[in-house]
């Protein structure tokens, strides 16, 4: 071999590899980013009591739970997603439809990546690339329309 065509080998390799590598961290990114997009969606800990509030309590998406008057802490959970009519305002039912949204594109870009099999690998980073970013675009409006810790009873309609 040519010295120019050796080092144009050693430069492919190199390239071929340090490709490979970006794309496994990519693909473990795109999973913390998914499993941390799932506990945002399920978990009812968006706005929570504080030393003030009458009793214990928090919201989240869908989902709300309140204390009793008591002094044990025990904490009752009511919602579901199923039930959308019944989460408590508009800009939670938008919120939680963005959230999820995102949840569900980035669980799909996960799904992709077995299209490494099948596909051309520009094609899947092309596709996984523009996957991930309506899902932080839905994830970042979601985030944005979920009302603030200065929310009441009066004005969640709650009981």
């Amino acid at each position: 071999m040519l010295p120019s065509q050796e080092a144009s080998k050693l430069y492919h390799d190199n390239y071929m590899r340090n490709s490979r590598a970006i794309g496994v961290l990519w693909a473990i990114f795109t999973i913390c980013f998914a499993i941390i997009n799932v506990v945002v969606f399920i978990q009812p800990y968006w706005i929570g009591d504080s030393v003030s509030t009458p009793k214990p309590g928090y919201f989240g998406l869908f989902q709300y739970c309140t204390g009793d008057d008591g002094n044990n802490r025990e904490i009752k959970c009511h919602g579901s997603f199923s039930e959308f009519g019944n989460i408590p305002s508009g800009a939670f039912k938008a919120a939680s439809f963005f959230v999820l949204l995102s949840m569900v594109l980035i669980l799909g870009c996960i799904t992709c990546f077995a299209l490494f099999f099948f596909c051309n690998t520009a094609t899947v980073y092309k596709i996984c690339a523009w996957m991930q970013l309506l899902a932080v675009v839905n994830s970042k409006q979601g985030s944005s329309l979920a009302p603030g810790p200065s929310l009441g009873k009066k004005d969640l309609n709650l009981k």
